[in-house]
């Protein structure tokens, strides 16, 4: 490659990567930048500054003192790492948006050090990171998880991490084979400790890599088995504590076994394939770009199609590792869609191996004229420009689905007292007003008892309530619901 090459593929990689940052600011930013989230995303962020400020224990989480007093729904690992920003940030709504960011971050990283460590032998390929990150944000469930806090995005950080150190046990020696498999089961523990079961799927690695590159069969097994064993030890060694062995046992029968059978409400569907059409909802615009650069390529290169056999094959794994990620998820009813962001960067990475050929060809084509460059770069800069100005127009704002809650919450602050627990009746279970309630002030809501608390919150439509004891504040005339003071 001469000096003048390499300066046109470095000026045109430029674009690439402005390209990612006018992705970022107008998918994910908005929703970093306002208040209001999703509303499991908001019940971590409650159950996680809990933590940080004394309420609850590490194997005992607590999201409020009257729902979930002791908190087994989740194993309790992100709640943990969350903490430490809630220490370190304070308890501003920000601390939150932090950490979502700073997970979106390291997550980028890890899709861009195994998209380098699978292309080293071809440094065109492994120069163009940038293709499987666009994919990959550009997913209707990325964009979705990681401004709402869901679980799933701190466990994607740990089984990315597990996939690595599977991927370089391949190019190693034994020994050191040995330990990049062993690490690889630890974090596999470690994402278990953030979502459960889930995270196991990286136990497929070495068999599917078996089933499309046909290698050892011995060495398939003892590898497996060393995985396995790895995260055997780690979770035996949490066993020998008594707290964590009842949250354990108390966890699998509430969440695993009842989620199996059928027993858990949320979440439910109607049909176990419901995963898979969550799947295809998510990529159409991926998948629309990925048939574009193809059909390009092909129409370019004079109607012959740019394949790469040994890419193929590649992309059939990822693609087949992805799969082992979802489709377990059929075995119960219990689904979301944003149940598969942990699989999302797999399928990203398989879809950019497949079309990489026909992309790394229109992008030759492109460089061979100099002044496309200035001709992508200023419409880019412009996107950019803009993308950035309408971001940062939801800074001080709050995100309409949840804009009525938090103002109430806002305009109570004056009227009851921290660390309190009131009384409240609606027409439903209010997930969200529970969560910002104990979120900002630490109050708990009672919905059991309706007169035994000093305040009493309700509904306006359902409030014909005789309270002859309790004296109406008017200051919240304007709410949704009514604050009642007991005389």
């Amino acid at each position: 490659m001469t000096p003048t090459t390499y300066k046109k593929k470095v000026l045109f990689d430029k674009i690439y990567w402005l390209l990612i940052l006018c992705f970022f600011f107008l998918l994910f930013a908005p929703n970093l930048l306002r208040e209001g989230m999703f509303v499991d995303g908001i019940w971590y962020a409650t159950i996680s500054n809990n933590l940080a400020n004394g309420f609850g224990s590490l194997w005992k989480p607590l999201f409020t003192n009257t729902i979930f007093p002791e908190f087994y729904e989740h194993p309790p690992l992100v709640f943990w790492i969350q903490s430490i920003f809630f220490k370190i940030f304070g308890s501003s709504f920000w601390t939150e948006r932090i950490y979502c960011l700073s997970i979106f971050i390291l997550t980028s990283s890890l899709i861009i050090k195994i998209w380098k460590i699978i292309n080293t032998d071809n440094p065109d390929y492994k120069q163009a990171s940038y293709v499987p990150i666009s994919l990959w944000m550009l997913n209707f469930q990325t964009f979705f998880a990681y401004p709402n806090n869901v679980l799933e995005c701190t466990l994607t950080v740990f089984t990315l991490l597990a996939i690595y150190f599977l991927i370089k046990s391949l190019s190693y020696p034994k020994k050191q084979s040995y330990l990049f498999i062993f690490l690889s089961g630890i974090f596999v523990f470690l994402g278990v400790m953030c979502k459960g079961a889930v995270a196991l799927f990286p136990f497929a690695f070495f068999p599917l890599h078996f089933l499309v590159y046909r290698n050892n069969f011995k060495d398939i097994i003892l590898k497996t088995v060393l995985i396995t064993a790895s995260f055997s030890i780690c979770f035996l060694i949490i066993l020998q504590f008594g707290e964590a062995k009842a949250f354990f046992v108390k966890y699998i029968d509430n969440q695993i076994i009842k989620s199996i059978l059928g027993f858990r409400v949320e979440n439910m569907r109607e049909s176990r394939f419901y995963i898979l059409n969550a799947l295809f909802k998510g990529i159409p615009v991926t998948l629309g770009i990925c048939i574009l650069i193809l059909v390009a390529a092909f129409y370019t290169n004079k109607k012959r199609w740019i394949l790469n056999r040994f890419h193929n094959k590649k992309s059939l794994f990822y693609f087949l590792l992805a799969l082992s990620g979802s489709l377990p998820i059929m075995i119960s009813l219990k689904q979301a869609g944003y149940y598969l962001v942990p699989s999302t960067p797999l399928f990203s990475i398989a879809l950019a191996l497949f079309i990489s050929p026909s992309f790394l060809f229109l992008k030759e084509q492109l460089e061979k004229q100099e002044k496309n460059y200035k001709r992508f770069l200023w419409p880019v800069i412009l996107l950019l420009i803009i993308s950035i100005g309408l971001a940062f127009q939801n800074i001080g704002t709050i995100d309409k689905r949840d804009r009525d809650r938090i103002n109430f919450v806002n305009n109570t602050k004056s009227l009851i007292p921290t660390n309190s627990t009131i009384n409240i009746k609606s027409t439903k279970f209010q997930h969200s007003l529970h969560a910002f309630f104990q979120r900002k002030q630490f109050i708990a809501l009672d919905t059991s008892a309706i007169h035994s608390r000093k305040f009493l919150i309700i509904e306006k439509e359902i409030d014909t309530v005789l309270l002859t004891n309790y004296v109406l504040r008017s200051e919240l005339d304007d709410q949704k619901y009514n604050v009642y003071l007991k005389n």
